[in-house]
């Protein structure tokens, strides 16, 4: 059990070390580039990795006992708020797409709720 906490370490550090590669790429792009918004797609997508590595980091510490575990869940919590709350201007893949995601599902139970429309059957006299 301590090997497999121990390569999710690795493995988040490596991740973490992306993460800070690629949001660097992102700073030095120029706003409404492609390469910005590339690099802050994949940052975002790297930092939710990082954020669930900590989670599974923490409930592995849990498991063996360790009292760094809560810590580490705690930090995944704040990781995950910070990620919400802070980037909702960036120009990424994921900027105003839970709004399009709302008003597709929306949509679909709308059209689900509606009721069948009825055809009447043909008149006996004209049919």
């Amino acid at each position: 059990m301590e090997a497999v906490s121990y390569s999710v370490s690795m493995a988040l550090f490596a991740v973490i070390l992306t993460e800070t590669a690629v949001g660097v790429r992102a700073r030095r792009a120029v706003a409404g580039s492609r390469e910005r918004y590339v690099a802050l797609t994949q940052r975002r997508l790297l930092s939710w990795v990082v954020n669930i590595g900590f989670f599974v980091q923490g409930v592995l510490g849990i498991a063996q006992g360790e009292t760094l575990g809560f810590v580490s869940l705690g930090f995944a919590v704040w990781l995950s708020y910070s990620e919400i709350k802070n980037h909702k201007d960036d120009d990424d893949w994921f900027n105003g797409r839970m709004k399009k995601i709302w008003t597709g599902v929306k949509k679909r139970l709308a059209a689900a709720a509606r009721p069948p429309v009825r055809i009447p059957a043909p008149s006996p006299v004209f049919g």
